[in-house]
Formats: C-alpha cells, structure tokens, sequence
C-alpha cells in the first residue's frame, strides 16, 4: 500500500507499506508521468 498525498505541485508520499522497491518505483514513475490527467480527472469530478 502507497498513499500519496497532493501539496499543490506534487504529489508527496505520505506512507508507504509492505511494497517492494521496483514496484515502488514503477507506481511513483507512473504518477510522475500523469500528474495532470489525475489532476484534471480529480477536479471534472468533484468541481461538478
């Protein structure tokens, strides 16, 4: 389990258990690269 939590610029981990390290880095890559898709989805959803 990763939770990640936004800052307003980043996305910052806030905890992280029982994850191996390549796995980590593939999810955190993977929230690098769509850091505005995740974005923009948060806000069409909740900004309705």
């Amino acid at each position: 389990m990763a939770k990640f939590e936004w800052d307003g610029k980043n996305f910052v981990l806030s905890e992280k258990q029982n994850i191996k390290a390549g796995d980590f880095k593939k999810i955190k890559a993977a929230i690098e690269e769509n850091t505005d898709i995740i974005i923009n989805r948060w806000n069409e959803y909740f900004n309705n």
